[in-house]
Parts: structure tokens; C-alpha cells; sequence
């Protein structure tokens, strides 16, 4: 098999021994600012400050780094002699510590100054002390500057407010004239569908397939501000695996917005919509998955298989006397205000005959409990399996 493991294991081995635990840790366990860095962030650069090209002796890489809805590109340079001495950075900003302040880069980077090698989290530590100087330096810029004034005092009532946001949960990037806000939007996952890991196969071979682990839910607003003077505002939402997949084709409302919506109306429009959304969500995946439990509890013997993942469907066997059929119940989106779909099987036809019936006229009120509708639905069935036992070709 072939899985993330693996492909940690091939990227390591193409750096020194005494680096390899620090960029697993990097790889595999930390987040730098919002976001982990991934195993296709890190860039080899073996032939720039070295005319040594073994591949073992990296000592100089680039990391892309993640900042609000962006990627900074990083360069880390260790010295090859020694190891034990902190790396140098290369920001590829001109601006960013262009001057750079001994102790001003001291106080806000203490694990650059106490670097161990030995400690496996000491290059996340010092990444992520490095990118919180960046946001500063980006903050500075929007404060400092008259052109951003509208947007300088919007952020400062946005954490300052009575329900704000935490300015650790906000990263801020100016180019120009477009200013990016990526805020942290606090959901509660604790009641949705669990994450379908889908399969990548990189051939027929089903031991092949790769596995993505999805992570820790996540879900970031990106707000882009461009031509200040007019104010004319982007809105997305970068959200994790999981919440990807259950949210669909979720968007952002901005219809809802004119050009002079606040910063703190639009976060929380937002987040109130998101939160309608997932609650909508979490409702519907509880009543399916107790409706589903409730039939695999009044037919517990005669079960042949039910979806534990999305609680959609569930296929048991249904007898009267010496015959017995399938019955599949099948849980659409707008359960329960719309009744499951249930389809009668055969089990006695000839493989060359598809017998199926559907079951659509059986006693259902989406206001009753599970329990209640499902045992309509088995008094039900006995007269409609009845007819089908009778059925002809």
C-alpha cells in the first residue's frame, strides 16, 4: 500500500538525518498561522549556495508558506558545516525586515534565538513566531497608511466589538490596493456526518490507493477589498475536507451586501448563514440516522446491510411464510418532509430478470416519531409482498 506515510518517508529522505524529525513534525503535526504545511510546499533548492549537488546534503529549501488565502515563499538556509546554528531566512519581500531590529527580531522570535535542533518543533516554532512579525508588519501598513484608513478602523471594531473576533483568529495582507482579510469563523461540527474518505487509486490494483487524512475542521472567511475608492469587495469561504464535502454548493451571500457593508456585518452575516446551514445539516443526519437505527432495531434478524455513514439506506429481508424479498429503503435530501423510497427485490427470479416494485403509497407522516412510521410501514408491506410473491414475468 501507498500512503501519505510513504510519501513522508520519500520527501524526508532528501534531507539531512538531524533535519528529518523537525520537517515530519512541520509535515505531519503543526499548523503554521491557520493552515499546515503540506508535503508539496517544500521546494528543494540544492545547487544555490552549494556546488556539493548530493541530494543528502540539503540544507537549503523553500517553504510555501500559508497567509491569509496565499502562499508566502520562504527560504530556509541552514548552515552546512553545523546544523546546531539557527537557519537563516530569506522572505522574498523587500520590505519585510529589510532592517531587521536585533532585538525587536529577539523578543518576538525567542526559538530563533534558543533554536535546538534536537527539538523536532523547532523550525514549526520559529515559522510561526516569524509569520505573527509578518502580520504585525501587515497590520502596521494598514494603520499607518491614510488610504486604508476606512479599513484600519473596520478591523479594530471588528476585535474590538461586543461579539468581535480575536485578532489571533484574523490575518491581514495588503498588495497595493487590495487589502485580503482571512478571519477564522468558529463553527460547531460536533453534530454533522462524519468525513467519506474518497479513494485514489494509482492503477487497478486496490492495494494501490492512497488515503488522505482530511485533518481538523476548518472554515476561513477570505474578504478582498480592491479600488478602495469604490470599495468593490470579494467574498470566499475555505473550508476543510469535511466540511467541503457536507456543504456542497454553499455560498457566501454577498447579494446581500452593498459596497458599504461593514467588515464586522459581513463576517457575521455570514456566519449566521453558515451556521443556519450546518444546523439544517446536523438536523437532517440525526433524523435519517435514527430512522435507520429505528428499522435495524425492528428487523435486528433479518438485516442484509445499512449505510453507518450517511444513514441513506438500509436493505433487510422481509417474510411471509415461505417467501421472502428484499425491501431497500432509500433516505433522500429532503427526508423527513419527504418520504423514503422503497423498493421490493426478488430473490427468486432468474438472474435475467430484474423484479422490482416500488412501494410508494405506504402510510407516512413526517410528523410522527421513527418508531411510529416504521411500524406503519411493516403492517404495510405484508399485504404488498403478498402481490409481488404473486407476480408474473
Amino acid at each position: 500500500m501507498c500512503d501519505s506515510s510513504n510519501n513522508t518517508d520519500n520527501v524526508l529522505s532528501n534531507f539531512p538525518l538531524c533535519l528529518r524529525k523537525n520537517i515530519e513534525e512541520l509535515c505531519l503535526r503543526s499548523t503554521i498561522g491557520f493552515l499546515p504545511i503540506n508535503l508539496e510546499d517544500i521546494v528543494l533548492n540544492t545547487n544555490n549556495h552549494s556546488v556539493d549537488k548530493d541530494i543528502l546534503s540539503n540544507f537549503h529549501f523553500l517553504l510555501k508558506v500559508p497567509y491569509a488565502g496565499k502562499r508566502l515563499k520562504w527560504e530556509v538556509i541552514f548552515d552546512p558545516e553545523n546544523f546546531n546554528f539557527a537557519p537563516d531566512f530569506d522572505f522574498n519581500d523587500e520590505e519585510f525586515l529589510s532592517y531587521p531590529d536585533v532585538d525587536r527580531v529577539s523578543e518576538n522570535v525567542p526559538s530563533w534565538k534558543n533554536w535546538n535542533i534536537k527539538n523536532p518543533k523547532s523550525l514549526a516554532q520559529v515559522l510561526n513566531e516569524f509569520l505573527i512579525l509578518y502580520k504585525n508588519y501587515q497590520i502596521e501598513k494598514l494603520n499607518l497608511e491614510n488610504m486604508y484608513s476606512r479599513y484600519s478602523n473596520e478591523y479594530k471594531t471588528l476585535i474590538n466589538g461586543k461579539d468581535g473576533i480575536e485578532a489571533d483568529n484574523i490575518q491581514v495582507n495588503i498588495e497595493g490596493n487590495i487589502i485580503t482579510f482571512l478571519i477564522v469563523l468558529k463553527v460547531d461540527c460536533s453534530s454533522l456526518p462524519q468525513y467519506i474518505q474518497p479513494m485514489h487509486y494509482k492503477g487497478s490494483n486496490l492495494s494501490e490507493h492512497i488515503l488522505y487524512n482530511q485533518g481538523n475542521d476548518f472554515c476561513h472567511l477570505k474578504i478582498s477589498v480592491s479600488k478602495l475608492e469604490n470599495a468593490q469587495s470579494n467574498y470566499s469561504l475555505n473550508l476543510s475536507p469535511r466540511l467541503e464535502q457536507i456543504l456542497g454548493n454553499f455560498k457566501v451571500p454577498a447579494n446581500d451586501f452593498k459596497k458599504d457593508t461593514s467588515l464586522t456585518d459581513i463576517v457575521f452575516t455570514v456566519k449566521r448563514s453558515l451556521e443556519n446551514r450546518l444546523q439544517q445539516i446536523a438536523n437532517h443526519y440525526r433524523t435519517k440516522k435514527s430512522y435507520v437505527l429505528n428499522i435495524t432495531s425492528s428487523c435486528f434478524r433479518n438485516i442484509i446491510e445499512y449505510d453507518v455513514l450517511t444513514f441513506s439506506k438500509v436493505v433487510f429481508m422481509y417474510a411471509i411464510d415461505d417467501y421472502n424479498c428484499l425491501v431497500t429503503v432509500n433516505i433522500g435530501t429532503k427526508f423527513p418532509i419527504e418520504k423514503p423510497l422503497v423498493i421490493l427485490t426478488s430473490v427468486y427470479c432468474p438472474e435475467t430478470k430484474s423484479c422490482n416494485q416500488v412501494v410508494d403509497k405506504y402510510p407516512y407522516n413526517p410528523g410522527l416519531k421513527p418508531e411510529d412510521n416504521i411500524k406503519q410501514l411493516l403492517e404495510y408491506l405484508h399485504d404488498v409482498v403478498q402481490e409481488f410473491k404473486a407476480h408474473t414475468h
